[in-house]
């Protein structure tokens, strides 16, 4: 497919996204490689990975379960999809590439919006139920780890701001990948702060993310409290030895780093980064192999995931999936979708979740939840 490539320079790539009201779109910040990538109306199904090459860049989004059943995530998902027009931030230049022809770009203000919203659900009674389920697993020697998960519904008296809200999330969460999808006028958004697999050459590198404290507040941990907390490094250990496992099961040439803290605007995380050498599977491959680590589902995978499939009272979709952006040549990025939201008109429906082993407590693990809500609450 032969893109046409203009100069653009924008003072925000959200103006770009604003010149495609009602068609399908995608937005993606990508601070390790420097790259924005604003993706509008689709042009094709990208098959595989060979199909992939006819293409500049190819976003694919996933969902946490093979399937999806709740009406709201309905056609979303599980998809590489290439997109007519791009806007392009990478390597000190700015452009604009479209398929056939191009359109006027018109500039726009990013106007920030403050909403007024109500928490209109209440899922305490079904976060217990949960936990007690895993907690009576994890006791019993099924299972060492599961990681549960809460949606919470939100509704403002008017229509929630997607532009105003991604642009919140850029400017709160350095650290993290931002990123935003609309189709078919529901807009999942987030800002993430954990790689499933990155594919540069032949090197893949993952993220161990796993164990949270607070960075704030009366519960505010210390660094050094944090890094010595035994509950946490159990937590984080079982993520990290999963991925090494998994990834010495296509090479023997696997790296694993230090331990160490990843800071974020409210919390503290362990990090574990991963790497190794490989040029026998795609990025999308990686990701198929990794998803779900036991940062998101359980260990082990087929259990936890089973247990989640029956306890847990919502619908994931594309919350703790794959999302990211490869280029033509493979290379790319995906990230894990967690700090996240859905977005239907005056309805939100924010995510968060948090990892259980032995030692967890079902109120503080509910607390923890709260916390990494507010990465998308205070975008609001």
């Amino acid at each position: 497919m032969k893109y046409t490539k203009e100069p653009l320079q924008l003072d925000n790539p959200l103006e770009f996204w604003l010149n495609f009201e009602g068609e399908e779109r995608v937005f993606w910040v990508d601070r390790q490689s420097d790259r924005v990538v604003v993706g509008a109306k689709r042009l094709a199904v990208v098959k595989d990975d060979v199909d992939r090459e006819q293409y500049a860049y190819v976003f694919y989004g996933g969902t946490f379960f093979p399937t999806v059943k709740d009406e709201k995530w309905r056609n979303m998902g599980h998809e590489m999809v290439a997109f007519t027009h791009y806007y392009i931030v990478e390597n000190g230049e700015s452009f604009y590439l479209h398929a056939g022809e191009g359109v006027d770009i018109q500039r726009h203000r990013i106007e920030r919006v403050d909403h007024t919203f109500t928490e209109t659900s209440d899922d305490k009674q079904d976060w217990d139920t949960l936990m007690d389920a895993i907690l009576t697993n994890i006791h019993a020697g099924r299972m060492t780890k599961v990681v549960s998960s809460r949606e919470v519904e939100f509704t403002s008296p008017t229509t929630f701001d997607v532009v105003s809200i991604l642009d919140r999330l850029v400017e709160n969460n350095p650290n993290c990948f931002i990123f935003g999808y609309e189709k078919e006028g529901r807009t999942f958004v987030g800002a993430s702060p954990e790689i499933l697999v990155r594919h540069r050459g032949d090197e893949i590198l993952s993220y161990a993310l796993a164990g949270t404290a607070p960075k704030f507040g009366p519960k505010a941990w210390t660094k050094e409290r944090f890094l010595n907390d035994h509950k946490n490094r159990v937590e984080h250990n079982i993520v990290r030895d999963r991925i090494v496992h998994t990834m010495r099961q296509v090479t023997e040439d696997v790296t694993v780093g230090e331990t160490g803290i990843m800071e974020l605007s409210r919390l503290y995380h362990l990090r574990t980064i991963i790497t190794a050498k490989d040029s026998t599977k795609s990025l999308i491959e990686w990701g198929q192999l990794l998803h779900p680590t036991p940062a998101l589902g359980g260990e082990p995978r087929e259990l936890a995931m089973d247990l989640l499939a029956k306890y847990e009272a919502h619908e994931r979709g594309m919350y703790a999936a794959p999302f990211g952006f490869m280029k033509d040549m493979g290379d790319g990025i995906l990230v894990v979708a967690i700090r996240s939201a859905l977005i239907m008109g005056n309805i939100l429906y924010a995510y968060a979740g948090c990892g259980i082993v032995s030692e967890s407590n079902s109120d503080e693990e509910y607390e923890e939840t709260i916390n990494k809500m507010g990465t998308i609450l205070d975008a609001l």
